[in-house]
């Protein structure tokens, strides 16, 4: 296979992890706000949801360029 190829595959694979874990953190997020969990345990967890958000439309965007 050609380097495009490859990093394409990897790229789209890791991206593939990152939805999944955007979309388990979402999840988490939702039963934690029905438990009545302390607002700061949320904040950490949203901040990771938007980290992730983030990065996921940075490797969406490396992908377009290829």
């Amino acid at each position: 296979m050609s380097d495009y190829t490859d990093q394409h595959d990897k790229l789209a694979v890791h991206l593939q992890e990152l939805y999944k874990k955007h979309r388990k953190l979402d999840e988490e997020i939702k039963l934690l706000y029905n438990s009545f969990v302390d607002d700061h345990e949320i904040n950490v967890l949203k901040t990771k949801k938007l980290w992730l958000k983030d990065e996921i439309h940075r490797l969406e965007t490396e992908l377009k360029e290829l």
